[in-house]
């Protein structure tokens, strides 16, 4: 009996110190890093003011006021024909997909697939200062996107949160009588993953912008260059920090490709030749400077600089490697390889005075490529029209826009100045 008792107290000492060892055999097989893969920073939604919008992005070319700076750096230093003052100040906010819009039916990143989000939304800012022939200024744009961890997701504790930003602190400078225009800048690509509480699983990394403008003087076009580095955003791990959330393992770095933007635009009609006429602040400086060259005779203010508008752009997107969807993670779905291949983005847009200085009527499209393998480009037709409403301080316009395409839309409204 007292034999029998021992050997059962013996089996149970055995099989206590197996559990126990269980949980740490377990332990030493769960990862301590994150996976090898890159998440691919797909910014492919056109977003922007309701005029870059109805001219179907196409702006590089045009780079005109605090608007045009998330396509060229060098609006920061193109004064308006208009200007009378040594400064300006500028800023722009633009926001798509509210809260309340849904997204089941949506494939914002056009890999054929409805959105797996619950929510979506894109926001994009700018603040520009003006002095003289120097221009500085800050460009924001973030992209937040939520995704259910639950059968039910109900509340927030619930969702996973993905969070991308683009950013870009610039100066920028014009030379001779504002016929080119040199700008650099820092750009900054940065993640974040949120589930629930204030930790969050964070990314970033910087790289160098250079922009150019050359609009010569008296001259009915523009030409613009705009270029963005790839950059490859490290995990920056907190103290103790693991590699999961929601159960899902990070990975180790998130990828912006590199893009190189080529842009003109025309004038044409009467007055085409005013296209790039300068500001009286700019005549004003340049008679002070007693530049070398003669300075232009100011024109009236309200005087015709072409009827209509034409503008074209291509964005030539690099190749990435070992990159996948934010998708893949998201869902906890097998990593799907994308942006492996570089593309071409092209766009043209054209703007019509239909009556000078009282209605624009606005028209473009653009070719969307897809990063997913064996997906075809997605055309888009966009369009709008600015309306002068009334003189009060400034002049005042209300401008609408619209960008369609499959499994897509993007209606927006716009209150601004008349220029």
């Amino acid at each position: 009996m007292t034999h029998g008792v021992r050997g059962t107290l013996a089996a149970l000492a055995f099989a206590a110190v197996s559990l126990t060892a269980l949980p740490a055999s377990a332990q030493d097989d769960v990862p301590t890093e994150p996976r090898p893969e890159r998440l691919y920073f797909n910014s492919g939604a056109l977003l922007g003011s309701a005029r870059m919008v109805g001219l179907g992005g196409a702006y590089v070319g045009i780079a005109e006021g605090a608007a045009g700076v998330s396509s060229n750096l060098s609006a920061l230093a193109q004064r308006s024909s208009s200007l009378e003052r040594d400064w300006d100040l500028g800023v722009t906010l633009s926001w798509l997909d509210l809260p309340f819009t849904g997204t089941k039916r949506r494939d914002v990143d056009n890999d054929g697939l409805a959105d797996d989000s619950v929510d979506s939304r894109q926001l994009l800012g700018a603040l520009m200062l003006q002095y003289k022939r120097f221009g500085i200024g800050f460009l924001w744009r973030n992209s937040r996107t939520g995704y259910c961890i639950t059968l039910g997701c109900r509340g927030e504790g619930e969702k996973l949160r993905v969070s991308l930003t683009q950013s870009v602190l610039a100066g920028s400078v014009a030379f001779g009588q504002d016929d080119f225009i040199l700008s650099l800048g820092i750009f900054s690509a940065q993640a974040s993953f949120s589930e629930l509480g204030d930790e969050s699983w964070r990314y970033g990394d910087t790289g160098v912008a250079v922009d150019m403008l050359f609009r010569p003087h008296g001259r009915p076009y523009r030409i613009g260059v705009a270029v963005r580095p790839e950059v490859v955003a490290g995990w920056r791990r907190d103290d103790g920090q693991s590699p999961f959330i929601a159960g899902r393992q990070i990975y180790a770095a998130v990828v912006s490709p590199a893009v190189l933007s080529l842009g003109a635009s025309w004038r044409l009609g009467e007055g085409a030749h005013r296209y790039n006429r300068l500001s009286p602040a700019a005549r004003r400086q340049l008679q002070v400077e007693g530049d070398a060259l003669p300075v232009p005779e100011e024109e009236p203010r309200d005087a015709l600089a072409g009827r209509w508008l034409i503008t074209a752009q291509v964005d030539l997107i690099s190749s990435v490697s070992n990159a996948v969807s934010s998708r893949s993670f998201a869902t906890a779905t097998e990593p799907q390889f994308v942006g492996d291949t570089a593309t071409f983005q092209p766009r043209l847009g054209a703007e019509w005075d239909t009556f000078p200085g009282l209605l624009r009527l606005r028209a473009g499209t653009w070719l969307e490529p897809s990063p997913f393998r064996d997906r075809n480009p997605r055309p888009h037709l966009t369009g709008g029209f600015e309306l002068f409403v009334l003189r009060y301080w400034e002049d005042w316009a209300i401008t609408a826009s619209f960008d369609l395409a499959s499994r897509y839309s993007n209606w927006g409204v716009s209150i601004g100045f008349w220029r």
